[in-house]
């Protein structure tokens, strides 16, 4: 049995050093940038597993090796991905009508 490592000083755990957390910028800054760019890669996940059903299809319409059950398997991915994508965008909505909706 080895004994127990020491537990790092701070900074050195996470890896960001004091510097390094000063250049950073604010939270509320990249916050929009961050959603922005999560949904924009939920966007662009989904468009592909529409594209490799599609693919999928095509291959087994033209005789291909694929099987009937990849197909379903990846329509159901897809189908998933796009609903997962528009409640996404739903509750993002809300959640901004919400904000109008409050008093000055």
């Amino acid at each position: 049995m080895s004994a127990i490592p020491p537990i790092p000083p701070p900074g050195e755990a996470t890896g960001v050093t004091a510097a390094a957390a000063a250049q950073q910028p604010d939270a509320p800054a990249g916050v929009g940038n961050d959603f922005a760019d999560m949904f924009q890669q939920g966007l662009e996940e989904v468009s592909a597993l529409e594209q490799g059903a599609d693919a999928v299809a095509t291959d087994i319409a033209t005789g291909g090796d694929s099987q009937i059950h990849d197909l379903m398997i990846a329509t159901s991915k897809s189908e998933i991905g796009t609903e997962l994508l528009v409640q996404t965008r739903n509750k993002a909505l809300e959640a901004y009508h919400e904000i109008m909706q409050l008093p000055v």
